[in-house]
């Protein structure tokens, strides 16, 4: 006897993840029957977002620790290398004078000072690092540096800001503005120099004007500067608007120069603060993928890119090193966190957090796949004699166990298309069940999570058979 159904899911269970067929009589067999069960055919519209709620797979969890920068320390170059009234130096001076360079050295520094000529034993340093207005350093761009050294291996700051002063030292009045900047540079090995960028533009610009008198002094105080690293030496001088024949090259000096520097890690970290960003269901490709997820970025300093040639995903935490003390970055560590296996697939990173580093490009372990059921499975609650076989892995916190496989369909199709599924082979499955009062089909993905599939159209047969 052949008992033949035909069943349409938006009967009774339109949103719900199984269709439950009530046999309007029981389906009994005696000792020497047994019961088949055939699917003829299916059919359903492919109508399931691939980014959704639904799949756990639209939500990248934003961890942010804040940064709070600390103030500069300014480096104590005077007490180190003075007495307590700051002359003469603790230690006496020596002289290059092949080269024309005074060094002072006290426990921590070492200055190098350079001037046109350099006689032994005469100190012709003064010292800058005070502050008092009486001081008076020659100092223009032709002939002049000065170099500070770190003694101190142990000591890991780094310059962060400088302040200094100019001081006119002849009473001529002035025809034109005469300009000074500042030139700072780093090195490790006292050959190579690299430039350390003034943060803001012409904070380090003096200027003196036709009003100005003799013993003007002209500073700029804490000029920040875009350094990180911790040099062995740092390189002062001055680029200025006199030629190198003017009468009033020499007739302005330097009046003061103070460090300040950041220690290694120059901020305390705040509380992490997690912030869920969320992708919106939809229907996504790569293209409209990458973008949306790039909107949410954004606000973040955060950016995201799909490599053409590999389809990897590369994610850049930006940062520009224009802190100024006080602020709070409240973007200092980011980490990226990926909560569920399913959203790890389609972005292709394996990790579940990742910690990104500022200016650093991360990159995805794989391709990205937003394919997120490649398969839908009808399983039923009947007792198949021969049971199914299956390994699949699971994909987020819906996961559960299968019953007995009826068939399995491609579902890897362009959005809105019919699927359709027909037995051509005829299979069907002995079943142990002697009554039958209803039938249960449950829709699965191959990531072992029930699917609510608003619609499906299924033919199918129960046959009992004489032994």
């Amino acid at each position: 006897m052949l008992y033949t159904f035909f069943i349409d899911k938006e009967a009774n269970h339109k949103y719900d993840t199984y269709i439950d067929v009530k046999l309007p009589h029981p389906i009994n067999i005696y000792d020497d029957e047994y019961l088949r069960i055939r699917m003829i055919d299916c059919v359903y519209l492919n109508n399931m977002y691939n980014i959704s709620g639904l799949l756990q797979n639209n939500i990248i969890n934003l961890l942010r620790t804040p940064y709070t920068y600390v103030d500069t320390t300014e480096m104590d170059i005077a007490n180190d290398i003075y007495n307590s009234a700051y002359t003469p130096p603790h230690n006496p001076p020596i002289y290059d004078t092949l080269n024309d360079i005074e060094y002072i050295g006290g426990t921590n520094y070492m200055i190098h000072y350079k001037d046109d000529e350099i006689i032994t034993g005469v100190d012709e340093f003064d010292n800058v690092f005070t502050g008092d207005s009486q001081v008076e350093l020659s100092f223009n761009e032709f002939e002049n540096y000065i170099i500070v050294e770190h003694l101190n291996t142990n000591n890991t700051d780094y310059l962060r800001q400088v302040t200094y002063a100019m001081k006119k030292t002849t009473s001529s009045t002035l025809a034109d503005d005469v300009t000074f900047r500042l030139k700072v540079e780093g090195s490790h090995d006292n050959i190579t120099y690299t430039n350390i960028p003034i943060m803001t533009a012409d904070d380090e610009l003096i200027t003196f004007d036709a009003a100005s008198q003799l013993n003007d002094i002209v500073a700029k105080y804490r000029i920040d500067l875009v350094n990180r690293i911790n040099y062995k030496y740092y390189k002062f001088s001055i680029d200025g608007s006199l030629e190198n024949t003017s009468i009033l090259l020499n007739s302005f000096a330097l009046n003061t120069l103070k460090l300040f520097t950041w220690p290694q890690i120059p901020y305390t970290t705040g509380t992490e603060l997690t912030t869920n960003l969320v992708i919106p269901d939809g229907f996504y490709k790569a293209s409209s993928y990458i973008s949306k997820i790039s909107q949410l970025f954004s606000p973040y300093n955060l950016s995201i890119v799909l490599d053409s040639t590999t389809n990897k995903v590369n994610i850049t935490q930006s940062f520009v090193d224009n802190i100024k003390y006080p602020y709070t970055d409240p973007n200092g560590s980011i980490s990226l966190d990926f909560p569920t296996a399913n959203i790890r697939h389609n972005i292709g990173i394996n990790t579940q957090t990742n910690i990104l580093t500022p200016n650093t490009t991360f990159i995805s372990d794989t391709n990205i796949d937003l394919i997120n059921f490649k398969k839908i499975i009808l399983t039923t609650n009947l007792e198949f004699q021969n049971k199914t076989h299956n390994e699949f892995i699971g994909g987020n916190t819906e996961e559960t166990g299968l019953g007995n496989i009826l068939f399995w369909i491609n579902n890897d199709y362009a959005p809105f298309t019919c699927i359709k599924y027909y037995n051509n082979e005829e299979v069907s499955y002995r079943i142990n069940d002697n009554q039958i009062n209803n039938i249960r089909f449950d829709i699965y993905n191959e990531k072992r999570q029930k699917l609510p599939l608003d619609n499906m159209l299924i033919h199918f047969e129960i046959e009992k058979v004489r032994l």
